[in-house]
């Protein structure tokens, strides 16, 4: 039988049952029964039985009782009601104007009229179907906007859930394989990959995957031949493919059609515009993918990226308090290399102070009780070291730099000859760019002569205060000595100084991080400021021992250096000759 409504109108179809080929029922969209109540409202307004029919060919009526203001009744009560409310009794239209309810998820029902007064072909019939017809789209709208509410409650479900892992900081594997899992479910798709880039290497590896065969996991031939798909991915962009064997940018058709694979939707993991992975999806049947299944495997796929993200910053975080346990363990064998204390050798008083720019750093001191007392040979031997670059290179060298110094030191060998063999071992185990400066002195008690050996190093200052005026800059000299930095030459010579000191007589020993000091304007502090502070403390205070010496040093540098006072390593060292 021919419809009676015209070509223009595919919402009212020939008589007969929708095929259930949505998986959904109208009675699912059913909510406070206006449909119903509009289909029995039409029936009096237009004097046509109309009904709501589910796809089980069972009908829907309002109720005026029960739980729910609708009821699923046999299909010919519901007629019946329909033309009672209509106003005619003669029999029931054999053949009624269906129209089915045709939504994106499908056919979900129908509309049906009855009109036996309105003859087959006639206008009464005609408008009927039009009628028929804008009264289905009204109905398949509203069911469309639940369909679209449904979606998203879900898609927000998917990504909640997902940002609740990312929150939790879970096992990254689990993430993404929970985040691939949502992906599958959400889009209704049939298998998926996630693969992630890992090191330096731009090769991914899968971290998760879904109904793919090992063989196509391990291929990594791209489907395009020159990955152009992927590095589309990677810059942003989702990619989707309605049917591999159709679409122009695939050349492995072969290995697509084993795996039983037609449609793809891929997109890249990027966080903060740097990608880490990339997320694909597949279909084993020809599918068109919108613009918002596309926009939502984005939103999956900048979730996925930030938890591994997110989950690679907690194991650097890890690791890195690991090496700082470490590093702090380090420092304190660092300070125990340090003299705990200083040895008794009058007239001398000795202090020093190291403060490191890291936790680690590449200063040393040290002051040494030399020969014998009971030979006559006691002398007080002191040294200051500076190790080029900071933190842990810096101080495994400056451990082996006193270790070997210790050890020449106390055979009873003289200056210049333990520099040299410091050096050779120096050459010897260390790199071109890997040396160190050093001073080291030797005074005699007994005849206030001081020996010194240089390599490389910044020369110590000696403040002469006479006992009946305060010093002047003329009585402030340097102990130049030549020779190379240790580890650069191993055939270096070093030579050896002397000066002889008097009663009231101050070395001030330092390394190059207190006169390259910097202040918040960018100046140095300078070895000229250093000479002018000495004085002036000498000035206010001729008496003072070391250590109110190195107070008034550091104190000083603080003033200059303020909020800016991380730099290099600072060392000084300060032997004062008593009267």
């Amino acid at each position: 039988m021919k419809s009676v409504l015209t070509p223009r109108d595919p919402l009212v179809i020939e008589p007969g049952h929708a095929r259930a080929d949505a998986g959904l029922s109208i009675t699912e969209f059913l909510t406070d029964g206006s449909v119903a109540r509009l289909c029995e409202e039409m029936c009096r307004v237009t004097g046509a039985g109309i009904y709501l029919r589910d796809l089980g060919g069972s009908a829907i009526m309002p109720a005026d009782e029960g739980p729910r203001p609708w009821r699923v009744t046999p299909e010919r009560r519901a007629a019946e009601h329909a033309a009672l409310v209509a106003g005619f009794r003669e029999p029931l239209d054999q053949r009624p104007l269906v129209a089915r309810l045709s939504t994106s998820a499908g056919v979900i029902g129908e509309l049906v009229l009855h009109a036996p007064w309105a003859a087959e072909g006639s206008p009464q019939r005609a408008a009927l179907g039009r009628t028929l017809g804008l009264l289905s789209k009204t109905v398949c709208e509203a069911v469309e906007g639940q369909l679209s509410l449904r979606e998203r409650v879900h898609e927000l479900d998917a990504l909640f859930r997902l940002s609740s892992m990312l929150v939790r900081a879970d096992e990254i594997d689990h993430v993404l394989r929970t985040a691939l899992d949502l992906a599958i479910e959400v889009l209704k798709v049939d298998a998926g990959s996630i693969a992630v880039f890992e090191g330096e290497t731009d090769a991914p590896v899968y971290k998760a995957s879904r109904n793919l065969s090992p063989a196509w996991l391990a291929e990594s031939r791209p489907l395009t031949g020159d990955g152009s798909l992927r590095k589309s991915a990677l810059e942003g962009r989702v990619v989707f493919i309605a049917d591999v064997r159709t679409d122009a940018r695939i050349v492995e058709h072969a290995r697509a059609e084993s795996e039983g694979v037609r449609s793809l939707l891929i997109a890249g993991m990027l966080f903060q515009g740097r990608p880490l992975g990339i997320i694909r999806l597949y279909s084993r049947s020809p599918r068109l993918f919108s613009e918002a299944e596309g926009g939502l495997l984005r939103s999956i796929a900048e979730q996925a990226a930030a938890a591994l993200a997110h989950a690679r910053l907690r194991v650097l975080r890890e690791e890195d308090k690991a090496i700082q346990r470490q590093v702090a363990v380090a420092a304190q064998v660092q300070r125990r290399m340090l003299p705990r204390t200083v040895p008794d050798v009058p007239p001398f008083d000795v202090a020093a102070r190291y403060r490191p720019s890291f936790e680690l750093g590449g200063d040393y001191y040290d002051f040494l009780e030399l020969g014998s007392a009971e030979a006559g040979t006691r002398t007080l031997g002191a040294v200051v070291g500076d190790v080029v670059g900071k933190g842990v290179p810096a101080a495994l060298l400056m451990s082996a730099i006193r270790a070997y110094l210790r050890a020449y030191a106390l055979e009873g060998l003289s200056l210049d000859e333990v520099v040299s063999r410091v050096n050779r071992a120096v050459a010897r185990d260390t790199q071109d760019h890997e040396f160190a400066t050093l001073w080291m002195g030797a005074a005699d008690p007994r005849t206030l002569r001081l020996t010194y050996c240089g390599a490389g190093h910044d020369p110590p200052l000696i403040v002469r205060v006479p006992e009946h005026r305060p010093p002047t800059a003329a009585d402030v000299d340097e102990l130049p000595a030549g020779g190379m930095a240790l580890g650069i030459d191993p055939s270096q010579r070093y030579q050896v100084g002397g000066f002889d000191l008097r009663p009231g007589d101050v070395l001030v020993a330092y390394t190059d991080g207190l006169t390259d000091a910097r202040s918040f304007e960018g100046r140095k502090f300078g070895k000229s400021n250093l000479i002018r502070i000495l004085i002036e403390l000498f000035e206010r205070d001729s008496t003072c021992n070391a250590a109110n010496v190195i107070e008034h040093i550091f104190w000083e540098l603080r003033q200059f250096s303020g909020v800016n006072l991380k730099g290099d390593d600072v060392t000084v060292a300060v032997l004062k000759v008593n009267r």
